[in-house]
Order: C-alpha cells, then structure tokens, then sequence
C-alpha cells in the first residue's frame, strides 16, 4: 500500500490524469497514462483487479448528475471531468474521441456464444461463482414451444460456506442452513430496443425462475432516458438484475442493476429441467457434490479463464468484431 500521507484515491488519479491530458479517455488511457506518470503507485488500494476498481468507480461517479466525472460515448466509453465538459454541446464533446475506422463497422458479428467465457469469468470474479453452459439442443423434444424458455444459456453456483468453519458447515448441512447460491444468466448482444426489450427480458424471467438471482446481460444496452427507466421499472418488478459486459475492455464489465435474491428455490422447477436436460442434470450433479464435500467440483462446469486471459480472449474474439445493429444480426445471432 502506497504511503497513507501521500496516497490517493482512484477518482483523484482520474482526476489528475484528465486535468493533465485535456480531453475525454477511456479507461485503458487514463490508467496508462497514470502508470506512466506513477500515479498507480500512490494508490490506497491492496486489490488485485485495481484498473478494474478504477472503471467501476468512474462510471458510478459519471451516473451521479452531482459526480466529478462525465461519461463520452461507448464503445469503448470514455471519460472528462465536468468542469472540462461545461459549455460543450454533446456534439463539441463527441468531435474530441477519435472515430472508430470504417472497416470496423463491417466485420461479421460474434455470437450470443462467444460472450459465455466472458459471462463465466465475469460470474466468478463478481460472486465467485462457477458457471456451466445449458446447451438448449440436447433438452428433450416434447413438441413447439414445449420447452421455449425454460432453460437459461448460463447456470452458476457458489458455495458459500467453503470458508466456514467445519462444525459450523456441518451443522448447516444437518439443518437445512443455505450453503449454496444458484445463479441463472441469459445473454443477448443488443438490449437497446423497445422491440426486443420486453421479449428478452420475460425471456429471462422464464428461465431463472428456479435460481436465487437472474440476470440479463448484454453487451450493447440502451442509454436513452426513456429506455433505461423501463428497463429499470422492469427489473425491480421482477427482481432481474442487468450486467453490461463490456468486449472493449472486459475488466470495466459491470452489474448496472442488482438481482433481487430470492432465499427459497424452486426445486419443482429445478427438477423439470434436470429431466428435461441432460447439461442440466451435471450441473445439478456438480453442485450436490460441491456441497457434500465442501469444496469445488470441478469436472462440470465450463472453464473460468484469469484475467489476463479474458483480455486475450475478449481481444481475439470480441474485440475485433463490433456488434452491428439489430437489424442486421437477427438471422446471424443463435
């Protein structure tokens, strides 16, 4: 930990690296160049994903009308101070962040599969949870429509009493004590639209029914005012939560609205789709053995790649192809 006479807080490196630089950048820059300037090291800060702190509170102080920080563009977003930005229209703003190039702007679209190692390492670094895709294909054919949003793309679970103290996880597991969270997650590129909004979202409600917390996490979600407050009326009706994972740059990945919790699961529906499916049914499997011995049982659950990993992956296979407008992904997507 740098010297507590001399440190500084994440906003203040921002802050000083803005003042210094003149004009909006992004979360990658602004850590460069503190790097650079060896602001890092003055940081009050022992954590292990500081860049990722660094987005996280820069985009909470953007969301706060009385914040510090305003936030410019997306994809990647990018970052003034607000004194800097006063007196400058959206559009005087928008001429400072350079323009992606033209042949970005063609590049075939990723799929809705390509997003779950981002998804599964987003899961365990936020709740420390494991995560096994649910492949819809192998689900049983019982007619059209039969199974149509049952199952979620992601299933994750995390045992909370891995740190317990051994008599204290034993008497949990003789008193019916929860030591264990199930998450359910549906991925969509685009959540931007009225269109698609309430079909994407009751999707994801259907399939997470069973779980203690679901969410709905997109990579592109919509900014305009009117959009953003049904999408925030939606999931405190129904206790969704809603992550943006960021392909730019994974480690800025967010959680923009929390899941409500839910303290009971819905074993009927737990146990349908575990007949209905045979993912499912090994992920069911994972976490009984989990519990029972009170650690992590790994053979089930896809692979949880590192930080530096997801970078490289998110690089390779995200970030070198922007999402293209609904319009256009529709026969291409899942």
């Amino acid at each position: 930990m740098a010297n507590v006479q001399n440190s500084i807080s994440f906003l203040e490196l921002a802050q000083q690296v803005l003042v210094k630089e003149q004009k909006p950048l992004t979360i990658d820059e602004i850590w460069d160049v503190a790097e650079k300037a060896a602001l890092v090291a003055q940081l009050d800060s022992t954590g292990k994903t500081p860049k990722r702190t660094l987005g996280a509170r820069l985009y909470t102080d953007a969301k706060d009308s009385n914040g510090m920080f305003q936030k410019v563009g997306a994809g990647p977003a990018r970052f003034t101070l607000r004194t800097l930005a006063a007196g400058l229209s959206k559009e005087q703003l928008e001429q400072q962040v350079p323009e992606i190039a033209p042949a970005m702007a063609i590049s075939v679209p990723y799929s809705e599969r390509d997003l779950h190692p981002l998804m599964v390492w987003f899961a365990k670094t936020e709740f420390e949870a494991d995560c096994k895709t649910i492949y819809h294909e192998k689900g049983l054919k019982r007619g059209p429509r039969h199974n149509q949003w049952l199952y979620p793309d992601l299933a994750g679970f995390a045992l909370n009493s891995k740190n317990w103290n051994q008599e204290v996880v034993n008497l949990a597991q003789q008193s019916g004590g929860r030591s264990a969270r199930l998450f359910s997650f549906e991925l969509k590129i685009f959540l931007n639209d009225f269109y698609t909004l309430r079909e994407y979202f009751f999707q994801a409600v259907s399939n997470s029914s069973w779980a203690n917390e679901g969410y709905l996490a997109a990579v592109e979600i919509g900014e305009a005012p009117d959009f953003f407050k049904e999408l925030t009326r939606l999931s405190q009706s129904f206790g969704i939560g809603v992550i943006h994972l960021d392909t730019a740059e994974p480690l800025n990945s967010e959680i923009i609205l929390p899941a409500r919790e839910k303290s009971i699961i819905d074993w009927e529906t737990v146990s349908r789709i575990a007949e209905d499916n045979e993912d499912f049914r090994k992920f069911i499997a994972s976490v009984a053995n989990s519990i029972k011995v009170n650690q992590i049982v790994t053979p089930s659950f896809d692979p949880s790649l590192d930080d530096k990993q997801i970078t490289e992956y998110v690089k390779k296979k995200l970030a070198a192809q922007p999402a293209m407008p609904p319009s256009e992904l529709s026969a291409k997507v899942k």
